[in-house]
């Protein structure tokens, strides 16, 4: 926000009465009485604790399986498996899903199909919780086939998103997503019969039809629905629908609802809010986004980091990104806007080394307190759209750069940043559905305008067909370059002098950047420089220089690269390299290594694993100073 602080909702620590327990009673006699359940039984050998209350539902040709969550700090998920006819299990979720709830469609009818869920963490699996379903008859004769389609297409085709503001400002036009449209399409062929349409919470149909609703084969009908919500706060309906669709005979669509007294003051969904209204499970700061409840809206300060350029749950820490798919083009949907009412956002790409930003598309500056906005000026076109970039390319919203250093980082000191570096105003983590599920190749990204408060919710857009892009780092330089193959290298200090190298005082080596010839690489330029010495008057088992790069945890492959430029012969500089507390090279001798003076090395480290947000490389000299002049860093 750009012209008001907010304040996180106090919480409200409730009492709760209990049961004396007399030393002759048991502990679970007593949690008999209060009709408490006894917890779960927590395992000794470090796994989860198998899934408790797991029910299985039949509705046609689907089963719904349902299960309490566990309690685990260090969980990390659920696994699905599917009986066959031999007894074996197969598995059904890829990876472990975050939701207490799976649907299992598109199963034969009249079959009985058995059901294991166990829990996850890093230690391994729980034992497993069991359940079974038998599905519907089938049907003879021709069909009817009932089809979902949610126009906007975000988040799903079987929920729907909208907010309201209560009271509009008068003077400023408060413009919100009040309504949506639902598709009903029979792509059976027989006759669709729709015999009831069931509303649960603060939802209307507009112009609702009348019922027993008919729908030919082939035709389709629209529902608009609309949010009335007279609270403010977090909102999660329903629209059921009963049908004489054989395969699914009640289908539910999910709806929520963000609704405020007023524009901004306080009034605003915080990121965890807009996110569990999606239903995007996104683990923001450690933590999933829950999707169930209602009620008043969480605390923004939960992503506040003041700017810091640290990794916030999964977030990538990628200042710039290229196309996943070069031969598609980059998708962009604008999901919220909650900055100054009126103002427009402008979100635009920017080639790396290049300060010229590319609109990409404006949301209309009415519609800055609602999610889904329209498009400036065309208020039927909702805020979405798609580019080519470049090979490499960042990110600009208004005046705001994915590249941190491109950042003003004073308003971010002021707030309390520390140790640096700041300036991160833009965001990006990986999408999960709702089940928990990555999505591939696509992010949300979250920004912040400098200095205001950092709830990374002032716009959120959805972005598909990108991928983080390799980080080039030429040590010693203060200036970006590109190389002959047309990658920009961008220098080991910020515009802030803000350095990722301990200690600061390392000095650039030589002086003056070397001009002569670099043997052994067609890329000259990045050899120019190097650093390692930390200072002559340095006792020699002192010589370290170790590199703190902030990046998301993950698996790296790295490219380091040497050239030795003030000495021809060996034995005149060797140091250790050490990654990630892993001694990577023993007694490197770059010339040795090389075959000589002035002439490039590359030592590949592959597999790389980053735990806590920072990669650390650090170089040890034995003799002379440590030297490195460019880091490659390359996402697995």
């Amino acid at each position: 926000m750009l012209n008001h602080q907010k304040h996180p909702n106090p919480s409200h620590p409730r009492g709760r009465s209990g049961l004396k327990v007399l030393l002759a009673g048991t502990l679970l006699t007593a949690l008999i009485a209060c009709n408490t359940p006894p917890p779960p039984i927590q395992p000794v050998d470090g796994k989860p604790a198998a899934p408790q209350g797991l029910s299985a539902a039949a509705n046609g040709t689907s089963i719904t399986l349902k299960w309490t969550a566990n309690t685990e700090a260090t969980l990390s998920g659920y696994l699905v498996y599917r009986g066959g006819a031999n007894g074996a299990f197969t598995k059904l979720t890829a990876s472990p899903i975050t939701a207490t709830d799976y649907t299992d469609s598109g199963l034969n009818y009249a079959t009985t199909y058995q059901y294991q869920v166990v829990a996850v963490n890093k230690v391994g699996e729980s034992a497993a919780a069991t359940a079974s379903a038998k599905t519907a008859d089938k049907p003879t004769g021709p069909q009817p086939a009932l089809q979902l389609a949610n126009p906007v297409t975000v988040p799903y085709p079987d929920r729907l998103i909208f907010s309201r503001i209560q009271n509009p400002n008068p003077s400023i036009p408060n413009v919100t997503h009040t309504t949506n449209v639902l598709t009903l399409s029979n792509t059976g062929v027989a006759p669709l019969v729709i015999s009831a349409l069931t509303l649960q919470d603060a939802w209307q149909l507009d112009n609702p039809p009348a019922l027993p609703l008919t729908i030919a084969p082939g035709a389709s009908q629209n529902l608009t629905l609309r949010f009335t919500a007279g609270n403010t706060g977090y909102h999660a309906g329903s629209l059921t629908i009963q049908s004489n669709d054989p395969t699914t005979p009640s289908r539910v669509v999910q709806l929520r609802g963000l609704s405020q007294d007023h524009s901004e003051d306080n009034q605003e969904p915080s990121l965890p809010d807009l996110l569990k209204a999606l239903g995007y499970r996104v683990n923001l700061v450690g933590g999933q986004v829950a999707d169930s409840g209602s009620g008043a809206y969480g605390s923004y300060l939960t992503v506040n980091q003041d700017g810091l350029v640290r990794r916030q749950g999964e977030e990538v820490m990628s200042a710039y990104w290229q196309a996943a798919d070069a031969s598609q083009k980059v998708q962009v949907t604008q999901l919220a806007s909650y900055h100054t009412q009126g103002n427009t956002a402008t979100l635009s790409w920017y080639s790396k080394g290049k300060t010229t930003a590319n609109t990409i598309m404006t949301a209309a500056g009415a519609e800055a307190q609602s999610v889904l906005p329209h498009l400036n000026g065309s208020p039927t076109q909702l805020a979405n759209a798609s580019f080519t970039p470049s090979s490499t390319f960042g990110f600009k919203v208004d005046a705001e750069w994915s590249d941190p250093a491109k950042n003003s980082q004073t308003a971010d000191i002021n707030h309390g940043c520390t140790p640096g570096p700041c300036g991160q105003h833009l965001r990006f983590w990986p999408l999960r559905d709702r089940t928990g599920q990555l999505v591939p190749n696509t992010y949300l990204l979250g920004m912040d305008y400098s200095g205001i408060n950092y709830d990374y919710q002032d716009n959120l857009y959805l972005i598909s067909n990108i991928k983080p892009a390799p980080m080039l780092i030429d040590v010693g330089m203060t200036t970006t370059y590109t190389d002959p193959a047309g990658n920009v290298w961008l220098p080991d200090q910020d515009q802030n002098k803000y350095t990722v190298y301990t200690p600061s005082t390392a000095i650039a080596e030589p002086s003056t950047a070397y001009t002569g010839s670099i043997a052994g690489t067609t890329n000259p330029q990045l050899y120019r420089t190097y650093r390692g010495n930390v200072g002559t008057s340095t006792p020699q088992d002192q010589r370290v220089i170790a590199f703190n790069i902030p990046v998301g945890n993950g698996t790296y492959n790295l490219n380091l690269h040497f050239a030795d430029l003030a000495h021809t012969t060996s034995g005149q500089r060797v140091f250790d390299v050490t990654v990630e507390n892993k001694l990577q090279v023993d007694d490197l001798d770059i010339v040795a290594r090389a075959g000589g003076g002035k002439t490039a090395l590359v030592v590949p480290v592959n597999g790389v694993q980053v735990t806590d947000g920072l990669l650390t490389i650090s170089l040890k000299a034995s003799i002379d100073f440590p030297s490195i002049a460019g880091i490659e860093i390359i996402p697995q």
